[in-house]
């Protein structure tokens, strides 16, 4: 058997530790939150552990968290560490020597990017304090703590893409505080239903041109996306009439997606937005910040085949949008394909998490 020291949030119970709970491999796997039981009371010797270190500054690990690691790499033959930060990038990297095996939501396409130091922590919010100027007010340049070969060590694992959608507000929390409470099984039981196949694939009866309802986050550089965005829409006096953006509640927002021809995802904490996969499931035509920089999975950002790349300054958003709302055939064909991407990568996750820790 094999124990898993997870920290229960919506985003563990309801996305990254799906896997664990697949029929096929719930029996091998005992969860705790209990550090002083993997130290005292385990019996197993594989430990993985998933969303740990993330109650805190994100950015430096402390040395009582090291004294932590280097407790429980004593204890056991083997650690696998899930890093539960949402961007691509070299953080938590600090671990590598307590543990066996890393993983990564998603991981850079280019290794080379794990050789910068990158202010902000991740890519797009470096490329925005170089390009624009954005500062924030507590600033950051991260560098990677450990050699750079040492990156190699990173490996793909998944995405928030694996379950929860469609996401619903107050059943997820409870979940979530029934989980932490020391049932998670209890607590995925307010998981989604299954999600069904639209009735139509981004068509002109839809009424809305394009979703923008974007919340910009309270870090400058990593918002810094979102409100260029925001911005070129305010300026252009026509976007009126084409976008829909401000905020609305949770309901009315699944609503309005099942009647959109696009949706616009900057990027948020991380590369991969639950929006992504909110739009795909509603069969909207996915219009996103140019993802090749990473790879993920589930990956349904195939340039022109599952999403439309943007730029990272927007120089051609609103072409692409006149083009694709203009173009009802080749808007369709890309949201139905993303959606059947999206459901032949979940079809695959069983076998994939198998092959990856040898389970099957």
């Amino acid at each position: 058997m094999i124990t898993v020291l997870a920290y229960y949030d919506r985003i563990s119970v309801f996305h990254t530790i799906t896997p664990f709970f697949l029929k096929k491999y719930r029996r091998l796997f005992r969860f705790t939150q209990s550090i002083d039981f993997c130290l005292k009371r385990d019996k197993n010797k594989t430990l993985f552990m998933e969303r740990l270190f993330l109650s805190r500054d994100p950015r430096d690990m402390r040395q009582d968290e090291f004294d932590v690691l280097q407790k429980l790499r004593d204890r056991y033959e083997t650690i696998v560490f899930f890093n539960g930060q949402p961007e691509a990038g070299p953080n938590r990297l600090d671990v590598l020597p307590f543990v066996d095996r890393f993983f990564d939501k998603s991981v850079f396409s280019n290794p080379e990017n794990y050789r910068k130091p990158l202010y902000g922590k991740n890519l797009f919010a470096d490329y925005y304090h170089k390009k624009y100027g954005v500062v924030d007010e507590k600033e950051y340049f991260f560098k990677t703590p450990v050699p750079v070969e040492s990156a190699e060590r990173v490996e793909l694992s998944w995405n928030i893409g694996t379950a929860g959608y469609p996401r619903l507000d107050f059943p997820q929390r409870l979940g979530a505080v029934i989980a932490r409470a020391g049932f998670p099984d209890m607590g995925r039981l307010f998981k989604e239903r299954p999600f069904t196949k639209p009735a139509n694939f981004a068509g002109e009866n839809r009424k809305i041109a394009v979703h923008a309802r974007i919340d910009p986050v309270i870090c400058q550089s990593i918002a810094y996306q979102r409100i260029l965005f925001l911005q070129r829409i305010a300026e252009k006096q026509a976007a009126k009439e084409t976008f829909l953006t401000g905020l609305t509640s949770q309901k009315q927002y699944y609503r309005e997606l099942l009647d959109a021809k696009i949706t616009l995802s900057p990027f948020g904490w991380g590369e991969v937005c639950h929006r992504d996969f909110e739009a795909v499931i509603y069969g909207s035509l996915l219009l996103k910040p140019d993802m090749s920089h990473i790879k993920t999975y589930p990956d349904i950002y195939i340039p022109y085949e599952t999403y439309i790349p943007l730029g990272w300054d927007g120089n051609d958003f609103f072409e692409k949008v006149d083009f694709y709302l203009s173009n009802e055939a080749e808007r369709r064909r890309v949201a139905q394909n993303a959606f059947e991407q999206y459901q032949k990568e979940l079809a695959g996750l069983a076998d994939r998490f198998g092959k990856l820790f040898d389970l099957n």
